[in-house]
Parts: structure tokens; C-alpha cells; sequence
């Protein structure tokens, strides 16, 4: 987790950088050439690649998994090359998909964008195939760090080549590279590193065979992004980068407080599946009250801190006469707030869904996934002629919540793990974090913070110190165990 939040840290930093040195025409074309290799970066690198490599390589003994290992390297270059080159030559039918509004983003800049963008996919992959290796060995640190060394890359790059776009897209490619070549010596340090002896063996159908539903689900997310990408460029211009930015801490709270617990909890319950089925279900609970725990307040903190965070992280360069223009910053707020409110929604899902693929029965989270994609897709069209950029990211709440209720049902049918308690344990939790919070707005109401970046500042850091003070005490009071295991030792 603390490698998580360095990542999500030095990203905002890096998106931040983005929005400050480079005017909105490049950031639209750049996001937009940005999303067609993220098109597929769900399904070979952190989405499919990791979750389905992890249960079959647990499944194994160490040489076969090795073997497997440098087996899907192999085929991991070759699936690769083959993408870029597609890409290459597809690359401005694949915009013009992308963009419904021709004078809302630069098409020619997007094409050439993204073709040299475009290599960062194998960069991810490679390194997916490390996190993948390392997460099942059980080994976080090098994994959870690796995101750094992206983000230093093209932080220095883009304060080097300030408001070129070229150099941005080779900024993310290299950046990727760097996210590869820091997980190296943990892989070999532990004698973990892929040799590279085929494109077979005998696991690599289990592997692949769980991947089949991530390419399903995969390709509704796409369609999803495809959607959304068009929505967001008939809005005003701006919007595209906008959207960004509020993702970026939805991002940045899931990340830390969902995915990093998730990740962890999904490689002891591939344990527990094989070699403890009875510890399988109290393991579940265990992890999704911690994901409880932390993302109820991360998602309030979220909704209630949403301007003065957008304005510290995104325009720091004002008080040197730069900055982001205001459109921007106003529709970064709008956008960002209703998505607190799907932070812990969405990151129980995160580990709900990992239950189905340890028991390599993908079939119900596939069909609940697309189901609810092709309503976020409706509710994005419908929602965003209504309410605009807000209306697409209250679509994501609403998703959020529906998905998980019906995601939590289905567990608990499956798995008998206690759904009562749990939910007692969540209406707990949404009491303490929401008294936490009302002390938090009344406590801002009342302090006169001055105008400008400074008194933005003064709000954030405020408004988080106080919401965790709160949260903590109100927890321990109230019998919380996590809160009062936290509150000791932050105490001692």
C-alpha cells in the first residue's frame, strides 16, 4: 500500500504536469491516441494477464511454473509485435472512431500520437507478466513500486519538453520500459526470471482458457471507453481532460485502498482454495472489511475535498504565473465529486469478482459485468446530454453500487461467507465515516481560509488531518476493531 500511494502520488504529479505545461489541445489529442493501446491493456497486461496467471501458477509445482512463465513471454512478444504493427496502419480509422467532434480534438495530431504511443502496451504487458510472477510468490514490494519509475520517467521528460507533444507519447513509452526493467532484480534475486524456451507448455491453456472471459468483459470496457470517449468529445473543449483528471483520484483511492488489499488477499485465497478451503470464507471477510475500512472515508474524503484537491494537484503552477485555465479546473471539480461515492463500492467489487476467477467459474461475474457496462454506456449517453461532464461520472456511482449489491449476493450463495455480519459491519462503518465527515464540513465552514492556491492547500490538508482524527476516534468509541488496532499503534 505504500508503494501504491507513492505511484498514485507521483501520477497525480505526472497528470498534473500534464495539464500545466501542455495546452488542451495537446492533452485531448494525447488522451485520446493514449486510450487506443489502453484499449487492450486490460486484457495483456493488469487485468487478464495478472488474474488469470496468479491461480494457475499457485496451481503448479516452482519448475513448471517457471516454464509456464517463459511459455507466456513468449507468446507475449509475439502477440505484441503483431499489435504494433496493426496499430501502425489502423491508427486513423481508430481515431475517427474515437472522436465524434472533428473541431473539438486535433485528428492528425491524435493519429501521429498514436502511433508512437502505441509500443507503451508491450511495456505494460512485460511488466504485468513481473507483477503477475512476483504477486504469486507473494513478494508486493517490487510490484507496487515498479509505477514509480513510470511516472519519474515522464515527470522529467515533460518538464525537459514542455508543451511538445512528440516527446510526450515517447515519454509514456520509455516510461513503461522503466516499469519493466525495476522489477528485474527482485525476479532474479529470487530466482524468479522467465527464460524465454517456447511458446508451449502444458498450464498455458489454464492460463489462457481464464483469459477468455477478460477478453469478453475486456471488450465491453472497450466498447464502454469508446462510448465514453465520444460523449465526452461532443461536450465543451477541456472535457476529455477533465474526465481525466476526476478519474485520476478515483484511481488514486481505489489503487491504494481496493486494488493493493485485493491483490494480496486474491493470492492467499488461490492458497486457501487448494490447500485450506475451510479458511477460504473467514480470509474473504477478513479482506473485505479492510477494504471497507479504508474506502468508505477515502470516498467521503473524496466527495467532500474534491475542489481544493483538483486545484492543489492541478494548479501549483499558478503561483508562478502559470497554471490551469479555469474551464478546466471547473469541470475537473464537477466531475470529481460524485466519485466519491463510488470508491467503496467499487472497491468490494474488487475483490468480490477475484473470488469467481479462484474458482475458475468466470461465467456469472462475465454475464454481470457486461450487463452492467452496457448500462453505464446508456446512462453515460442519456446522463451527459442532461447534466454534462457530472452526468457521466454520477452513471459511474450508480453502476457502482448496483454492480456490487448484486456481485455480494452472489458470493454469498456461493461461497457462505457471513453476508449478515458483513453488512452490519459496512452500516457501522458509513455511521462513523459520515459523523467523521459532518465534523469535517462544519469544522471548514467555520475556518477562514484565504484565497488562492494556499488557502485551497490549507483546506485539503486540513479537512484529510481532521477526517482521519475523527474517523479513528469516532471508530475506537464505537468498538470498530480496526480502528482501535490503528488508533494503538499510532498511539504507541
Amino acid at each position: 500500500m505504500v508503494g501504491t500511494l507513492a505511484s498514485r502520488a507521483t501520477g497525480l504529479l505526472r497528470n498534473s504536469l500534464l495539464n500545466q505545461l501542455f495546452p488542451k489541445e495537446i492533452t485531448d489529442a494525447f488522451l485520446v491516441a493514449y486510450r487506443v493501446p489502453n484499449l487492450f491493456r486490460e486484457l495483456l497486461a493488469e487485468g487478464a494477464l495478472t488474474n488469470s496467471f496468479v491461480p494457475i501458477y499457485k496451481s503448479v509445482d516452482r519448475d513448471d511454473a517457471k516454464r509456464l512463465s517463459g511459455a507466456l513471454l513468449g507468446l507475449l512478444i509475439l502477440v505484441n509485435g503483431l499489435l504494433i504493427l496493426l496499430a501502425y496502419w489502423t491508427a486513423p480509422w481508430v481515431v475517427t472512431l474515437l472522436i465524434s467532434d472533428r473541431e473539438s480534438v486535433d485528428v492528425a495530431l491524435t493519429v501521429t500520437l498514436t502511433r508512437i504511443v502505441f509500443p507503451f502496451l508491450a511495456a505494460i504487458s512485460f511488466s504485468a507478466l513481473a507483477m503477475g510472477i512476483l504477486n504469486a510468490e507473494e513478494r508486493f514490494l517490487a510490484p507496487a513500486w515498479a509505477p514509480v519509475a513510470l511516472n519519474i520517467v515522464t515527470v522529467t521528460l515533460m518538464v525537459l519538453f514542455p508543451a511538445q507533444a512528440v516527446p510526450l507519447a515517447i515519454a509514456f513509452v520509455l516510461g513503461g520500459a522503466a516499469q519493466v526493467l525495476v522489477q528485474l532484480p527482485a525476479l532474479a534475486r529470487y530466482g524468479l526470471l522467465p527464460r524465454l524456451t517456447g511458446l508451449w507448455h502444458p498450464a498455458l491453456p489454464g492460463v489462457l482458457l481464464l483469459m477468455v472471459p477478460f477478453a469478453l468483459t475486456t471488450s465491453g470496457r472497450q466498447v464502454l471507453n469508446v462510448v465514453s470517449s465520444r460523449v465526452l468529445t461532443s461536450l465543451e473543449r477541456g472535457s476529455v481532460t477533465a474526465f481525466s483528471n476526476a478519474d485520476l483520484f478515483l484511481s488514486l483511492a481505489l489503487g491504494l485502498f481496493s486494488i493493493s488489499p485485493a491483490l494480496a488477499y486474491y493470492s492467499r485465497l488461490s492458497d486457501n482454495a487448494v490447500r485450506d478451503p475451510g479458511q477460504f470464507p473467514l480470509t474473504l471477510l477478513e479482506g473485505l472489511r479492510l477494504i471497507t475500512f479504508l474506502t468508505v472515508p477515502a470516498g467521503l474524503a473524496l466527495w467532500l475535498l474534491a475542489e481544493p484537491a483538483v486545484h492543489v494537484v492541478f494548479n501549483y503552477l499558478s503561483l508562478v504565473g502559470r497554471g490551469l485555465d479555469e474551464a478546466r479546473l471547473g469541470l475537473s471539480v464537477a466531475a470529481t465529486t460524485p466519485l466519491g461515492l463510488a470508491v467503496f463500492p467499487l472497491g468490494v467489487f474488487n475483490l468480490l469478482v477475484r473470488t469467481f476467477y479462484v474458482r475458475k467459474a468466470v461465467r456469472i461475474p462475465i454475464a454481470v459485468i457486461l450487463v452492467f457496462l452496457g448500462l453505464q454506456a446508456l446512462l453515460y449517453w442519456q446522463l451527459a446530454l442532461r447534466f454534462g461532464i457530472v452526468g457521466m461520472s454520477w452513471a459511474t456511482v450508480v453502476v457502482g453500487w448496483s454492480q456490487c449489491l448484486v456481485l455480494l449476493v452472489l458470493v454469498r450463495s456461493r461461497e457462505r461467507f457471513a453476508l449478515a455480519t458483513f453488512l452490519r459491519y459496512v452500516v457501522i462503518i458509513w455511521l462513523v465515516a459520515g459523523l467523521a465527515a459532518v465534523g469535517v464540513w462544519l469544522s471548514l465552514q467555520a475556518i477562514g481560509f484565504p484565497a488562492g492556491w494556499w488557502g485551497f492547500f490549507g483546506q485539503a490538508l486540513t479537512g484529510l488531518l481532521l477526517l482521519i482524527a475523527l474517523y479513528l476516534g469516532a471508530g475506537t468509541v464505537l468498538g470498530v476493531t480496526e480502528a482501535r488496532r490503528l488508533f494503538g499503534r499510532i498511539r504507541g
